[in-house]
């Protein structure tokens, strides 16, 4: 199970989405993010909360239009 939240992190890092977007829309630090992007921080080792605020992020949308959100992970 978090091998599989690993991976939906890990896809929505390498996705064509501005850290700027999710950090707006997720509520997570745009510092964060950048940092967990560029590998300063490791995903591994990110907080439950953290974690959490993504997992949400990724699931809203997904909701509202998963061929949108599929595409936007396939443009990497």
């Amino acid at each position: 199970m978090i091998e599989k939240v690993i991976k939906e992190i890990e896809e929505l890092f390498n996705s064509n989405i501005t850290d700027y977007r999710i950090a707006k829309d997720s509520g997570v630090a745009l510092s964060m993010i950048q940092n967990y992007r560029n590998g300063s921080r490791s995903i591994e080792n990110m907080t439950l909360k953290t974690a959490g605020k993504l997992c949400k992020y990724i699931e809203r949308y997904e909701k509202i239009d998963k061929k949108w959100y599929k595409g936007i992970i396939e443009l990497r």
